[in-house]
C-alpha cells in the first residue's frame, strides 16, 4: 500500500499530466494540486505511523507486565488503532481522486487531438433551454 501511495503522489505531482490549455491555466490549478498532494502525503504518513506503532506493540507484547508497560501497551494499541482507522477512512478518497485525474487527462488528450486535426472545441449546449 505504501508503494501505491507513493505512485499516486508521483502521478498527481507530475506537471506534464495536468490538463490545461496554457501555462497560466496550469499555474492557476497549482494550489488545487498542492492541496491534493498534501492530503495524500498525510495519508502516507498516517499509514507509516500505524505500521510503526503496530511493530512497537508487537515488540512490547513480550515485555514483562508492570504498571508502566501495561499503560504503554494500552496507549500504543489505542494509537495504532486510531492511525490505522484514520488511514482506512482516508483511503476511500483515493479512487475518486484517481478517477478525476484520469478523466482530466483523457479529456485533455481529446482536446489535443481535436486541435491537431483543426477541429474547433465544441461549445457547451445550454441545459434545459428551448430555442
Amino acid at each position: 500500500f505504501a508503494g501505491f501511495l507513493v505512485a499516486i503522489i508521483t502521478v498527481l505531482g507530475d506537471p506534464a499530466l495536468i490538463p490545461g490549455v496554457s501555462w497560466r491555466t496550469t499555474e492557476n490549478r497549482r494550489s488545487d494540486i498542492e492541496a491534493r498532494l498534501i492530503r495524500h502525503t498525510y495519508l502516507f504518513v498516517f499509514y507509516l505511523i500505524a505500521i510503526a506503532l503496530l511493530f512497537i506493540g508487537a515488540i512490547m507484547k513480550n515485555a514483562p507486565d508492570t504498571t508502566v508497560t501495561l499503560i504503554a501497551k494500552l496507549w500504543i494499541t489505542r494509537a495504532y488503532l486510531f492511525f490505522g482507522f484514520a488511514s482506512f477512512l482516508a483511503t476511500f478518497g483515493l479512487p475518486g481522486s484517481l478517477l478525476k485525474l484520469q478523466l482530466a487527462r483523457y479529456d485533455a488528450g481529446i482536446d489535443q487531438q481535436r486541435q491537431d486535426a483543426g477541429i474547433q472545441e465544441e461549445e457547451p449546449k445550454p441545459k434545459g433551454g428551448s430555442d
